[in-house]
């Protein structure tokens, strides 16, 4: 089971400032902020199968489509030869019974036989059609069956170390029935900044621009990383108020940048600029 999650971990409390370039309330304001992943992806079996083989490294940046896992796909390759059998019958008991109709439509203008013969001939064809249609299905789901025993990546990013072991038998049935975890991917780009804004820069800022989405499209963001050096890459603000922490009177905002180069990682504690767009 490929779960795809919204990154709302908990993040420490850190020390942060706050001054404006001017008194305005859209000038800039300095804060400190935690880059964190903006999604992750929890990779689980999605049927209970042998596992044959494990293709990625620890760490190893995977895309989108690539192949994971790959699992014993004799079980499965039978289940679907056996429903492609059925569907063969089917089929010839539909060519079977269409002839019968056929042959009985052919007395009945003969007046050789009763209406009620025809009609007993059109109800097995409507049998005979249903179970095709019904062996299609099961077709179908046995070919599901085979694509499961190969799990891709979800999304595009970097993979943790496998957290099971080939050759070894994965149940879903596990941990109450959500399965067992295999691996986690973590998107890095584009990437998410957790900062906290003294709630004095907020106030002003709602008092001019008169909600939190007047206030997300006026302000562009920037990064200062602790080396002093600024990250090259402007971001937005993705929520402007998402929580208010009574002790150090700070609004939790989340910012999104793009992270072309995987240059930043979660974890990663840098200081947040925030500006009028046109400034």
């Amino acid at each position: 089971m490929l779960k795809v999650l919204t990154y709302f971990g908990v993040v420490a409390a850190f020390c942060c400032t706050a001054a404006f370039a001017n008194e305005n309330a859209l000038g800039t304001a300095e804060f400190g902020g935690i880059v964190v992943p903006a999604r992750e992806a929890e990779v689980t079996p999605i049927v209970s199968a042998w596992l044959k083989s494990i293709t990625f490294e620890p760490g190893q940046i995977v895309t989108k489509g690539d192949v994971l896992f790959e699992f014993h796909t004799a079980p499965a390759d039978y289940r679907l030869q056996l429903a492609q059998g059925q569907l063969s019958v089917a089929e010839a008991k539909l060519l079977q019974a269409e002839a019968e109709l056929k042959r009985t439509e052919t007395l009945k203008s003969k007046d050789v036989i009763s209406e009620s013969a025809v009609e007993i001939a059109e109800a097995a064809r409507g049998i005979a059609a249903g179970n095709v249609e019904q062996a299609k299905a099961t077709v179908g789901l046995a070919g599901l069956g085979v694509m499961q025993m190969t799990q891709k990546a979800p999304i595009t990013g970097v993979i943790s170390a496998p957290m099971v072991k080939e050759n070894g038998w994965q149940d879903v049935t596990l941990s109450g029935g959500d399965g067992i975890t295999m691996a986690i991917i973590t998107q890095l780009d584009p990437i998410q900044v957790i900062g906290k804004v003294p709630y004095a820069v907020y106030a002003n800022r709602q008092k001019l621009l008169k909600s939190d989405e007047a206030i997300s499209e006026a302000l562009v963001l920037s990064l200062v990383l602790p080396d002093g050096e600024l990250y090259p890459h402007e971001g937005r603000l993705v929520s402007g108020g998402y929580k208010f922490d009574e002790v150090t009177q700070t609004l939790e905002v989340w910012g999104e940048f793009p992270n072309p180069d995987l240059f930043l990682r979660p974890g990663l504690k840098v200081t947040i600029r925030s500006r009028a767009a046109n400034n």
